[in-house]
């Protein structure tokens, strides 16, 4: 048997799609370490961008949040209450349309199920920073939350801050998808 991610419901092992939420079950439980292949660049910054990864270190040391090395960036554990916790990845993301280095701040909030992508495309509509997207991480498709920064721009942004929203955006979604449960 196999305990559904959203909903625990418990579901036959050759079932495809949860009995109880339709949730797709291509695994016994989420990855919650998927997040580690969430930064992906898109482009490789040119030789003349600044320094992406010093810029990234300084601003992922700076955000005062536990801090670990991922193989492309970091990852920033950020406590958001007495009982959960959300992870951040932070790292080079390639560049913009004109150009510039960009760094990407990306929190994985659950599994895709087609049933959430219309309510989740309207909740974009009403975030002032951030938009949720979606990666595909270990051959899965997750929600995710994302932030996209000019690398030149770090120096100026508060680190605290631009994680902690990054972080309560993803967790409230994850909340959302996984009736209360913390796995990100």
């Amino acid at each position: 048997m196999i305990a559904c991610a959203r909903c625990a419901c418990m579901n036959h092992t050759a079932d495809r799609h949860c009995t109880g939420c339709g949730l797709p079950l291509g695994k016994p439980h989420p990855d919650a370490v998927a997040g580690f292949d969430a930064i992906e660049p898109h482009e490789i910054p040119s030789p003349t961008d600044p320094d992406a990864s010093r810029l990234v270190d300084g601003f992922a040391r700076s955000a005062g949040y536990e801090a670990t090395p991922t193989p492309r960036g970091w990852r920033l554990v950020v406590p958001l209450g007495p009982d959960r916790r959300q992870a951040v990845y932070l790292g080079p993301a390639g560049t913009d349309s004109e150009g510039r280095a960009i760094v990407s701040l990306v929190s994985v909030c659950g599994p895709v199920d087609e049933r959430d992508c219309r309510a989740i495309l309207k909740l974009n509509a009403r975030i002032v920073e951030g938009r949720f997207a979606v990666r595909v991480l270990r051959g899965e498709e997750y929600f995710v939350v994302i932030e996209n920064v000019a690398v030149d721009a770090l120096p100026h942004a508060s680190a605290q801050a631009l994680v902690h929203r990054v972080a309560r955006s993803a967790d409230g979604l994850e909340g959302r998808l996984s009736r209360g449960a913390d796995v990100y």
